[in-house]
């Protein structure tokens, strides 16, 4: 094309740098979804370090998850009205910031506060990753983009658990964290050097503190109730009144939108196919998480496999899921979403109706099977549907879409550890006649605790066919960021 042609919007954006892109930005998301897993590893050590209950001890987890999911929609709309780089490479100095604060952490609440500046600056970082990625690249290469930025966060929750178990194994807890300083800096000199700078609006409104408020004591709220209803019991005063400050938030965040000039969250976007793609994401990922949660204890409570051994069977899914996302992503630019979500979610399915009958003495290839099929199934969801949330919205709403996505991937994790424990509880007592405690020493009853496992993955094979049917039926629209 000759140099003084006119271009149009599609021609810069194929200008762009898109695969220099890509690094910058794929290692600041995998620092951050690390260190959401990473840590699991190290609570025993630290229960040793700081002579503390095990339960104090879990908000070093607690902390910097709660914090995330509460921000990632308050950073994502920051970003679209501050500009989306800027607030990403905040993120990245706050981020790299607190991990030095952790790692040099003399008590237990010094290491607990810094896991909340952790959490600040990974949310900043969160929300944005998927919007600078999708700003980088144009339409038809956007599926490609995102399957290998999936492909990436997966590495980054795959290897969590066994990257932490070989640095406290081999050295200090501490270098859990202080490990991101050369990392924080590396992909602080990346987005410097290969991020286009993206120009806030200047007559942008600003941002509504009162929505950002109570939408964050409202997801607070009820992170805290669900990681803790299990435990404690749904009628525990605090259970009960972190779901009661989480009505009122909720009730009072949806008032101050609907009178809002310029709401945070524009609650019209989420009825229509934007609604069917964030409920999509939440079912996904609770399926995901309740799998990963329960089949390492059946097949230690059951078939008697060491942690060791039931940590390489546990790889099988997200090994599988690797392996086909970045396949679903170039897919997707052809052929589009609903097909591959929909495929996705049959293969769920059908994963879990075979595991629902592996019993007391399955065959390997009988596990190995149904777990490679999930693991396959969201492998070729997950892409294609993130893709079309984010192509369901308009530029200058990129930042609110990706929050969103984060916070629902994140509300599904919760949800779904709680919902396979609640209805393992439930039918192993109608089984067993007694209440269920996993772990060594116990006691179990194998039979009773296989039994309790078809029952449960029979359920979530209902609640994947559910899935099936809503990605089949639902109406992606057209996309507005193409």
């Amino acid at each position: 094309m000759p140099a003084d042609a006119p271009r149009d919007t599609a021609g810069a954006e194929a200008m762009l740098p898109r695969w220099r892109v890509f690094p910058a930005i794929a290692l600041g998301v995998i620092m951050a979804t690390l260190d959401a897993s990473v840590v699991n590893i190290a609570l025993p050590t630290l229960q040793r370090q700081f002579a503390a209950p095990l339960t104090t001890i879990q908000w070093v987890v607690t902390a910097y998850t709660v914090t995330i999911t509460g921000l990632l929609l308050t950073a994502g709309r920051l970003a679209d009205l501050r500009g989306r780089r800027r607030v990403y490479t905040a993120g990245l100095v706050v981020f790299t910031l607190a991990s030095l604060g952790c790692g040099a952490a003399p008590t237990l609440p010094w290491l607990i506060a810094a896991r909340v500046l952790q959490g600040i600056g990974a949310a900043l970082v969160s929300a944005n990753g998927s919007a600078l990625l999708v700003s980088a690249f144009p339409g038809h290469e956007r599926g490609k983009a995102l399957g290998a930025f999936g492909a990436m966060v997966g590495v980054g929750l795959a290897i969590g658990s066994p990257l932490g178990g070989i640095v406290v194994a081999h050295a200090s807890w501490r270098w859990l964290f202080l490990a991101n300083l050369p990392l924080g800096i590396l992909a602080l000199w990346l987005v410097n050097q290969r991020v286009p700078a993206d120009k806030p609006s200047h007559d942008a409104p600003a941002l509504d503190l009162g929505a950002a408020v109570t939408w964050c004591a409202a997801l607070v709220s009820l992170m805290l109730a669900f990681s803790r209803g299990g435990e404690l019991g749904w009628g525990h005063p605090f259970v009960a009144s972190c779901l009661g400050i989480a009505a009122v938030s909720l009730a009072t965040f949806a008032m101050l939108e609907s009178r809002a000039k310029f709401p945070m969250l524009p609650l019209k976007i989420l009825f229509g196919p934007l609604g069917s793609a964030v409920a999509l994401t939440l079912l996904a990922q609770a399926m995901t998480v309740s799998v990963g949660l329960h089949f390492p204890l059946y097949l230690e409570e059951v078939l008697g496999f060491d942690a060791q051994k039931s940590g390489v069977w546990n790889m099988i899914l997200p090994i599988s899921a690797l392996f086909f996302a970045p396949t679903a992503g170039r897919l997707s630019d052809k052929v589009g979403a609903r097909v591959l979500t929909t495929a996705g979610m049959a293969m769920t399915a059908a994963g879990f109706f075979v595991l629902s009958d592996v019993g007391i003495t399955p065959a390997r290839g009988h596990m190995l099977g149904g777990m490679a099929l999930i693991g396959a199934g969201q492998g070729l969801f997950s892409v294609p549907n993130a893709s079309a949330l984010l192509s369901l919205v308009p530029r200058e709403q990129l930042g609110i879409a990706s929050g969103l996505q984060g916070t629902t991937r994140n509300l599904g994790m919760t949800v779904g550890a709680t919902f396979i424990g609640a209805i393992m509880a439930a039918r192993y007592l109608s089984r067993a006649g007694r209440v269920l405690s996993s772990g060594a020493g116990t006691g179990v009853d194998r039979a009773a605790f296989a039994a309790s496992t078809h029952d449960a993955y029979l359920v979530l094979a209902g609640v994947a066919v559910v899935a099936t049917i809503l990605a089949a039926i639902q109406d992606r629209g057209t996309a507005p960021v193409a």
